[in-house]
């Protein structure tokens, strides 16, 4: 509530006076659920009062909120801050505005930003997701390629060509990594597949982008030998919030070889204590319960019980600054670079994924098998794992087949 922070009787009667007045109690309460400090969340009403003030005497409506309207505030800011603050951020009334759209969106008092997505990309996404089994997380990878589509053939898939579709493969693949070429391929493919599933193109254009030309299994897996790892994983400070958190992280992605997504997804339903294990989806909705080792439970439970921020919701782990919002994969993955350079290691890489390869790599040197070693990953094909078999030198060596000599003349 409004009345539950320090304001004058005269300050608070304007601020319900206000453009955010009707806003102002709900606000302040979802700032507190987020673990903001109370000096912070009343600059932030402040700021709220400020930025829809200025809406209503641009003509803003509440409704119509968006990345825009932040944009021109921002700039509103920037023009009439004193020269001796930091021009567009002063203190925290443009944070403050951010704040206050967000909280807007959730309420729905303004429409998502995502809802602006065309239809077409819309029910590619749920069809994908129900028939599928295709993340949310994998969905949003492939939606700027579709979204760059659309644009370019237009929403009519049934005046699409196979001239059109591999020109726009080429054009967007041009200049790119193999992996960044190999995701336009497949978000294409996977429409034109979602199109004809749905009668909305000819059956023919499914073969009209073929695979990209590769050497299966050419690369050889990146990884960093056990020693090193330990040397990441100790370099976490347990004591502090952030330190438990990384080192519980880490051990995660080193212990189960588990993905950045499988990290940043795991809920406090997913760890069944009692008999030691947690559950993952990993790629798609078929979920597989592993092991969970003693370490690994104990770096759980020091963060839960101490680091974590004591906020509502089922996530395991959690930013470490307000508002507590859960980890995304790619903060997973900016934990584990951190800890890396920060135990001064030169990688080959510096992802989550280093560490998958990393565990998988050390299984294989300690006899596991290649279908053991694929369990754990959750692969479906063997073929998939053989990728590892490559960097057991000495099994090479008893497997290769010695230099033919060369032929006496007939």
């Amino acid at each position: 509530m409004l009345t539950d922070y320090p304001f004058a009787e005269q300050t608070l009667e304007r601020l319900r006076r206000g453009a955010a007045g009707v806003y102002l109690d709900d606000f302040t309460a979802w700032l507190a659920e987020g673990g903001y400090a109370q000096t912070t969340i009343r600059s932030y009403i402040y700021a709220a009062d400020r930025f829809l003030t200025w809406g209503q005497a641009t003509g803003q409506v509440v409704s119509a909120l968006d990345a825009d309207s932040l944009a021109r505030y921002k700039a509103h800011l920037a023009a009439t801050a004193p020269a001796w603050r930091r021009a567009g951020e002063v203190g925290n009334t443009y944070c403050g505005a951010r704040r206050m759209v967000v909280f807007l969106r959730q309420r729905g008092a303004v429409s998502d930003e995502r809802s602006t997505d065309p239809l077409l990309l819309t029910a590619f996404g749920h069809w994908m997701h129900q028939h599928r089994g295709v993340t949310q997380a994998t969905i949003a990878t492939y939606a700027p390629v579709l979204r760059r589509l659309l644009e370019a053939l237009g929403s009519e898939p049934e005046t699409y060509t196979a001239a059109q579709l591999r020109a726009f493969v080429l054009a967007q693949s041009q200049g790119y990594s193999h992996s960044k070429a190999e995701t336009v391929v497949t978000a294409v493919r996977m429409f034109v597949r979602f199109l004809i599933a749905t009668g909305q193109c000819a059956e023919a254009l499914e073969s009209a982008i073929p695979r990209l030309a590769r050497w299966r299994q050419a690369a050889l897996p990146r990884y960093l030998k056990p020693a090193v790892v330990e040397r990441i994983i100790a370099g976490c400070d347990p004591s502090t919030p952030l330190g438990a958190r990384d080192r519980a992280v880490l051990l995660l992605l080193a212990r189960l070889a588990l993905r950045a997504g499988d990290v940043a997804g795991l809920r406090l339903k997913d760890i069944d204590w009692p008999r030691g294990r947690l559950r993952v989806s990993g790629k798609t909705r078929q979920e597989a319960w592993l092991p969970l080792p003693q370490g690994v439970g104990d770096a759980i439970l020091h963060y839960l019980g101490s680091a974590r921020p004591k906020v509502a919701g089922g996530v395991v782990f959690l930013i470490t600054r307000a508002p507590y919002t859960p980890m995304l994969s790619r903060q997973v993955s900016q934990t584990a670079e951190r800890a890396i350079r920060r135990a001064g290691i030169n990688a080959p890489s510096y992802g989550a994924h280093l560490f998958r390869h990393s565990a998988a790599t050390a299984l294989l040197h300690e006899g596991l098998s290649l279908q053991e070693i694929g369990s754990l990953l959750r692969h479906r094909d063997v073929d998939t794992t053989a990728l590892y078999a490559k960097v057991d030198v000495g099994l090479l060596r008893e497997v290769a087949l010695p230099w033919p000599q060369e032929a006496a003349p007939c």
